[in-house]
C-alpha cells in the first residue's frame, strides 16, 4: 500500500508553531477589541446613570431645602415639626403666658390703686397740718423737772454731769396714761437705753413729737393715725439714765428734724 505524499512544508515544525502563534495573536486582538467596545458601552451607561443620579440629587436637595424651610417656619411658630400640633402644648403655654401677663398687669394696677399713701417721717407729703397757734396738748399731768436746754448745759443727777437737754422731762407716776399732743401719724416705734420705749408722731408741716419712757404695752402701731388726746401708752419705770430724777415722761418736739422748746407750744 502506497503512502500519500505530504508536502514538505507541512512536515516542518516551524510551520505549526507559526500557525499557532498567528491564531493566538488573532484571539488576543479579538479579545482586546471586544474589551474596548464593552468599556465604551460601560462608560456611556455610567454617564447616563450619573446624569440621572445628579438629577435625583438635585430633586432631593430641593425637597430638603423646602422641608428645612417648612421646619423653620414651624419652629418659629413654636411647634416641633416631628410632633403633632395638638400634642405640643405650645399654643396652650402661649395662651397661659398671655393670661399670666394680663393678670400681672391687672394686679399691678390694683396694687397701685390700693397702695396707701406713704407717710413721711417729717410729715411732709401728707395731708396733715399743724396749727402753731393752737399748740400742743399736755401729754401727762405733772411738773417739769428738767427744762429744755440746747443753748446751755444743765445738771443731770443720775449721770452727775452737765449737758444739753433736747426735751423736757415731765414728772409722772408709773402707769399714768400718755396722751397724744396733736393729730398725727405714728412714724416710728423704737427702743434705746436712754429713753426706753419711744414713739414718734408726725404732726405735719415738718413738726414731730417724741414720747419716751413708755411702757412696752403700747396702744398704737406704726403708720396709725392718732387724734389729739388719744392714749398712746403708759409711763414706765425710768431707765438707768433717770433713776435719781424719778419716774418721768421724756417729751421732745422737732421741726424739720431740729429740736425746739416744747414749752413754746404747750398750751
Amino acid at each position: 500500500m502506497k503512502k500519500k505524499n505530504v508536502p514538505d512544508f507541512l512536515k516542518a515544525k516551524g510551520f505549526y508553531i507559526s500557525l499557532l502563534t498567528g491564531i493566538c495573536a488573532l484571539c488576543v486582538i479579538c479579545i482586546v477589541y471586544v474589551s474596548m467596545l464593552t468599556s465604551n458601552n460601560k462608560d456611556n451607561l455610567v454617564d447616563l446613570n450619573d446624569s440621572t443620579a445628579k438629577t435625583e440629587d438635585m430633586v432631593s436637595d430641593d425637597n430638603k431645602v423646602a422641608t428645612d424651610e417648612g421646619t423653620q417656619e414651624q419652629n418659629v411658630a413654636g411647634i416641633d415639626a416631628d410632633v403633632p400640633m395638638d400634642l405640643t402644648g405650645d399654643a396652650e403655654i402661649h395662651e397661659e403666658a398671655q393670661e399670666t401677663t394680663s393678670n400681672a398687669v391687672a394686679t399691678e394696677g390694683t396694687a397701685e390703686e390700693e397702695q396707701p399713701e406713704t407717710v413721711a417721717t417729717s410729715g411732709k407729703g401728707t395731708n396733715l397740718t399743724f396749727n402753731e397757734e393752737e399748740g400742743l396738748l399736755w401729754p401727762v399731768d405733772g411738773n417739769v423737772i428738767m427744762n429744755y436746754s440746747m443753748n446751755s448745759v444743765i445738771y443731770f443727777q443720775t449721770l452727775d454731769q452737765y449737758k444739753c437737754n433736747p426735751a423736757i422731762i415731765i414728772q409722772a407716776e408709773v402707769g399714768d396714761e400718755v396722751l397724744n399732743a396733736a393729730d398725727g401719724v405714728v412714724t416710728d416705734i423704737s427702743y434705746n437705753e436712754e429713753t426706753g420705749n419711744t414713739v414718734t408722731v408726725s404732726l405735719g408741716d415738718g413738726y414731730e413729737v417724741v414720747y419716751g419712757q413708755l411702757d412696752e404695752n403700747l396702744n398704737i402701731t406704726k403708720g396709725q393715725t392718732v387724734k389729739e388726746g388719744a392714749v398712746i401708752g403708759k409711763v414706765a419705770e425710768p431707765t438707768k439714765y433717770y433713776i435719781k430724777e424719778g419716774t418721768n415722761l421724756f417729751f421732745e418736739v422737732l421741726l424739720e428734724e431740729n429740736t425746739v422748746n416744747p414749752m413754746l407750744l404747750l398750751r
